[in-house]
């Protein structure tokens, strides 16, 4: 059996490898064995396979893989993302396409949008004074607010030149 050291490195039976414990945080130390597999199998695994095959967490690897310069394969990945893009149409179509928009259906004709709705007195007279309240609160955001919305119109707009025919 491993005896633990004065550095706190010993061997952890339970994750079954040699640990560094100082405190509250734990180090793994990797293996030969270990950053090999990591460099053979990165670039077509999914993280979740190579974790659980190195028996560390998900965040631990993909730090190491960082750290040693591994990318995934771009083919590869397509692959993946294509594979995920099928079985979650497949899954949607199933149930139902739950979410979507049917022809037709109108799900909340109180709150739609009505053609030739104007706001209310009451309704323009509260945005206005909420409006103010932020005008006031925000003076050197407003003024840049307003200079922008200045220079939008200003460069939005025609310029007519009057040529003289004589």
């Amino acid at each position: 059996m491993y005896q633990k050291t004065k550095d706190g490195t010993y061997y952890n039976a339970k994750v079954g490898r040699i640990v560094e414990h100082h405190g509250y945080s734990t180090r793994i130390h990797w293996s030969t064995s270990m950053l090999d597999y990591l460099r053979r199998h990165f670039p077509t695994t999914l993280n979740e396979e190579l974790a659980g095959c190195l028996g560390v967490s998900q965040r631990t690897m993909i730090r190491k893989a960082r750290e040693l310069g591994l990318t995934k394969d771009a083919a590869w990945l397509q692959q993946v993302w294509d594979e995920r893009r099928r079985l979650a149409h497949v899954i949607s179509k199933r149930k139902g396409y739950p979410g979507g928009f049917v022809k037709g259906v109108r799900n909340s004709p109180d709150t739609e949008f009505k053609k030739g709705h104007t706001a209310s007195p009451e309704v323009k007279q509260k945005q206005s004074e909420g409006m103010r309240r932020w005008y006031r609160r925000n003076p050197d955001k407003a003024s840049a607010k307003a200079l922008k919305a200045w220079e939008t119109r200003r460069s939005n707009s025609c310029q007519f030149v009057v040529i003289r025919v004589q």
